[in-house]
């Protein structure tokens, strides 16, 4: 899949806690389109980083406000979009 360089955008990824481990770093860059869905960039993040494991229960929060999962995401350059996995505990 091709994506032309203008609707693209460069942005910052957090990792937290199990999804820090699972990709092995607690940071990357990766280039996304400038709108998507959630679910698109979830598919995109859980493929590149091998978090398929915790998919089903990571939240993504773009420059600390989580993401609304019903509503298309529009990244700026240099936002930072954080990958929350499920908080353990009892």
């Amino acid at each position: 899949m091709t994506m032309e360089i203008e609707n693209v955008v460069n942005v910052k990824l957090l990792f937290f806690a199990q999804s820090k481990e699972l990709a092995g770093t607690k940071e990357s860059s990766i280039l996304l389109p400038k709108k998507l869905s959630y679910n698109q960039l979830l598919n995109i993040i859980t493929e590149s980083y091998n978090l398929q494991a915790i998919k089903n229960n990571i939240l993504l929060a773009k420059n600390e406000e989580v993401c609304d999962e019903a509503i298309d995401i529009e990244i700026n350059e240099c936002d930072h979009i954080a990958v929350i996995p499920p908080l353990s505990g009892g």
